[in-house]
């Protein structure tokens, strides 16, 4: 489904039906709604007409100010519309003439923080979350020129938990128009993306399935060639394809499988059967696994360390990890030159030429005069313990603090593989590392990272607020736990 939301100022403006026709013959949204008409019922009647609305619902302008108009078409269904404003039990989106922060404002003064309470306050009280947008940042503009142009977020979508978990796909663009003051909004509940090779996972629930443990030691028996260190990214692979192969023999999907014994629950309740009493007893067990399995999903998602088993929520996690996918969402930025990257192939480039040029060296420089001005803090003692060998049990010390859920490497195995397979694989893992703190060589493979960018602010605009944080393989994480922990 797709839904128009604009604060249109006027559907008597001599561009806005135009504007209007043309985003609708464009877009060819399901359902839209307009707020400040500031017209009759029978304008805007006739405007849906023309529009080819099948249905539409219309709260008249008084003395030309406000009013709002809901159109949509046959085939989509309108639960409820109160009179006295537009209102979706679970959505709400347009001009909420508010902004969360002095981050969703561009020009003129900055505001006071305390000014911005009552609006966060009816989000969180509500338990709304923004659903984000895509497009340029603001949705107002007052159209004046250098100095004095003032732009704000001002219109956006909030839903609640149950909607996001229903229609969490859903993507907010800003449309750019001409006719009026506000952007358009268009919400999209299944938009066309394209799409992307999955990357491995390693996936907590499987460690409660039968074979998972007979599949892992299978695959890193195997013998491979190589150095010490190759044959982990080797063994490491091995386990991620056979883990894949088994993965696939069942059902994976938590959400499909809950879908399905709701069902069949239904099922067994309408009919005759002699032992139904029974059945149902043994679907509502399978429905009860499934339903824990589902959290252990979003738990793992969200990777938050401070809840404990009994506080595990399911719409919790799925509304955590949405709101941190929406905060952390890179959608435009703003170049040196005042310019906006236009899609996220630009944004990419972007970023790219701005840390490649942050970390390019600017050629080499005698050190030795400003070495020799600093003092020596490093005594021989001091010295002799950093570079003497390293135990197998400093390395396990330093793998099993780390939290197990943390965000894995390349490799796709979270800090939990290793330490729940640590007697299978501390016999190839412990040599290879005793190897790197003795020659100092590392595969290049092994220390490759995913570089994630972590925004300073909510919705960064600029490149230079965002921190690189790289996610190293697993197997190479210990590394420097092991100075924290000496």
């Amino acid at each position: 489904m797709r839904a128009l939301v604009w604060n249109c100022q006027g559907v008597g403006s001599p561009l806005t039906v135009p504007h209007l026709r043309e985003v609708n013959n464009l877009l060819s949204p399901n359902v839209i709604f307009l707020c400040e008409t500031k017209n009759r019922k029978l304008v805007v009647d006739r405007l849906a007409k023309g529009l080819r609305f099948d249905n539409s619902f219309v709260v008249e302008a008084m003395h030309k100010a406000g009013g709002m108009a809901v159109m949509w078409k046959e085939d989509t269904k309108i639960m409820e519309i109160n009179q006295s404003a537009f209102t979706i039990e679970v959505l709400i989106a347009g001009d909420f003439n508010d902004i969360v922060s002095n981050e969703e404002k561009w020009g003129g003064t900055l505001r006071e923080e305390r000014s911005f309470k009552d609006f966060k306050d009816f989000i969180d009280q509500s338990n709304l979350i923004d659903l984000g947008y895509e497009g340029h940042p603001w949705t107002w503009s007052n159209h004046w020129e250098e100095e004095g142009e003032i732009r704000q977020r001002l219109d956006r979508c909030l839903a609640s938990y149950e909607w996001v978990q229903t229609f969490d796909k859903t993507r907010c663009q800003h449309l750019d128009t001409y006719a009026s003051d506000h952007s358009m909004l268009l919400l999209d509940t299944e938009p066309h993306k394209e799409r992307r090779k999955k990357k491995f996972h390693f996936d907590k629930r499987w460690l409660q399935r039968e074979g998972c443990n007979q599949v892992v030691e299978k695959a890193w028996q195997l013998e491979e060639p190589g150095s010490r260190m190759f044959r982990i990214t080797r063994k490491i692979r091995s386990c991620r394809i056979e883990l894949l192969k088994w993965r696939n023999t069942f059902q994976a999907n938590s959400k499909s499988q809950i879908e399905d014994l709701r069902k069949k629950l239904e099922a067994v309740r309408g009919s005759n059967s002699v032992n139904k009493k029974d059945v149902t007893a043994v679907i509502k067990h399978q429905l009860n696994e499934a339903y824990e399995k589902e959290k252990q999903f979003w738990c793992q998602k969200a990777r938050i360390e401070w809840l404990r088993d009994r506080d595990k929520n399911t719409r919790y996690f799925h509304a955590y990890v949405k709101g941190r996918r929406t905060r952390n969402m890179i959608r435009n930025l703003q170049r040196d030159d005042g310019s906006w990257t236009e899609n996220e192939e630009e944004v990419t480039t972007e970023i790219s030429n701005y840390f490649s040029e942050l970390f390019t060296s600017g050629g080499r420089r005698d050190m030795t005069e400003m070495l020799e001005g600093i003092p020596h803090s490093i005594t021989q003692e001091m010295n002799t313990n950093l570079t003497k060998s390293v135990e197998e049990e400093e390395i396990r010390a330093a793998l099993f603090s780390m939290q197990p859920d943390k965000a894995p490497g390349q490799d796709g195995m979270t800090p939990l593989f290793f330490q729940r397979f640590w007697s299978t694989i501390k016999g190839d893992l412990v040599p290879a590392i005793q190897s790197f703190f003795s020659s100092g060589f590392m595969l290049k493979s092994i220390n490759h990272t995913v570089i994630s960018l972590i925004p300073k602010i909510m919705n960064p605009t600029n490149v230079k607020i965002l921190d690189p944080l790289a996610c190293v393989v697993s197997s190479t994480k210990p590394f420097p736990k092991f100075w924290q922990i000496d």
